[in-house]
């Protein structure tokens, strides 16, 4: 059974406004498609061309790339997804290229599912773990040492889950998700399914409730740390929203009330518009629909590089609580889905460099700049 997959996707063409379909790439194995993979470290992947007018583009699609050699999986989310559709992408995506894999060559490294910002994040992150296996020029190398014995040491998310199931208190359950923030990310749950159907169709009864345990809390832990969907827009971020005439404006009052950047506020937006146009208040009908607009441009618009690289920085340096405070004034973008993917691209980067230090800590700061935004949106509910 092949493992890559593509299929017949439909699409909208944004320069003339045509349908059409094209093939696209949703899964790519390394062994199965060389040349897929070159295209995709040459960021020449899912490139669709419009029937109608010619105009080239990216299809917009997420993306699973699995490298058997190299023990790793990577997933790019489509653009302009939310926490919820990239968790959702990665999940289905993930069950798909293990369910084609043979039960036999299932290994543990299929559960470290490492998350890129977007496909050019992708593409630069294989390039750079390209480089890192090539390593520096050099002379010819000495015959190759003896085989070295596997570690008996788990892999990383299984000794994550050993943690967590091991905590007897809230206070232990604190401490394993501190200790192992990879517990939370979006392909777990999905992995650990994957991993318990594993050991149960191999007899291992025990190992496999014991992993089904651990991913049942896992959603009970995730659903209880997303924030309630939000039925309204409170007056106080709509009366700010409204008071914003220019981007620089509209970028403070994201700052400060983060809850517009919500994926439901297009909805609750679009019934405001509707009751104003229900009660002859044209006027504020297209004030709001600008605002709405100018929403839609601020959520779709990617962070300049420039300014993310130098926030996240920022922030890795900052040595206490008063010091990221400053960080996360100074640069309000720190607070967007944005910086969350990048944060964790950093952190992938230097797991891949050997540096689970720095990994960590970056997953930290990430989990942080979580708890921020959700505190900011519920002062302002």
């Amino acid at each position: 059974m092949p493992i890559s997959y593509r299929e017949q996707a439909p699409l909208t063409c944004p320069h003339c406004g045509n349908d059409f379909s094209a093939e696209i790439w949703l899964i790519i194995d390394a062994d199965e498609e060389p040349e897929a993979a070159a295209a995709l470290r040459r960021e020449e992947i899912n490139i669709v061309a419009c029937p109608h007018c010619g105009a080239r583009g990216p299809a917009g699609a997420p993306l699973l790339y699995h490298d058997a050699q190299a023990r790793r999986v990577l997933f790019a989310p489509a653009p302009g997804a939310a926490d919820h559709e990239i968790r959702e992408q990665a999940r289905e995506l993930h069950a798909l290229l293990v369910g084609s894999i043979d039960i036999e060559q299932r290994r543990p490294y299929l559960a470290d599912v490492d998350i890129a910002q977007d496909m050019s994040g992708l593409a630069h992150l294989l390039r750079r773990l390209d480089a890192r296996r090539r390593g520096p020029a050099s002379p010819p190398s000495p015959p190759p040492a003896p085989p070295v014995a596997p570690s008996d040491e788990p892999p990383p998310l299984l000794a994550a889950v050993e943690a967590l199931l091991a905590a007897d208190t809230a206070a232990d359950l604190e401490q394993a998700l501190a200790k192992h923030p990879e517990l939370l990310e979006p392909a777990t749950i999905a992995t650990l399914t994957q991993l318990a159907e594993v050991a149960a169709a191999q007899g291992e009864a025990d190992i496999a409730q014991g992993l089904r345990n651990a991913r049942d809390l896992l959603a009970k832990m995730s659903r209880r740390a997303e924030p309630d969907r939000l039925t309204a827009i409170p007056p106080d971020a709509l009366q700010a929203l409204l008071s914003a005439h220019s981007d620089a404006e509209l970028e403070q009052v994201v700052a400060r009330y983060p809850l517009l950047l919500r994926p439901e506020m297009d909805e609750l937006l679009a019934a405001e518009i509707e009751a104003a146009l229900a009660s002859a208040a044209e006027q504020l009908a297209q004030l709001l629909e600008a605002r709405r607009s100018m929403l839609a441009a601020f959520r779709a618009a990617p962070a300049p590089a420039a300014d993310l690289e130098t926030a996240i920085e920022a922030l890795l340096v900052a040595d206490d609580e008063d010091a990221i405070a400053q960080v996360i004034d100074q640069y309000p973008l720190l607070l967007s889905t944005t910086a969350e993917q990048a944060l964790w691209e950093f952190a992938a980067e230097a797991r891949a460099g050997g540096d689970e230090e720095l990994a960590r800590h970056a997953i930290a700061c990430r989990e942080l700049l979580r708890r921020v935004r959700a505190g900011l949106e519920e002062d302002r509910s």
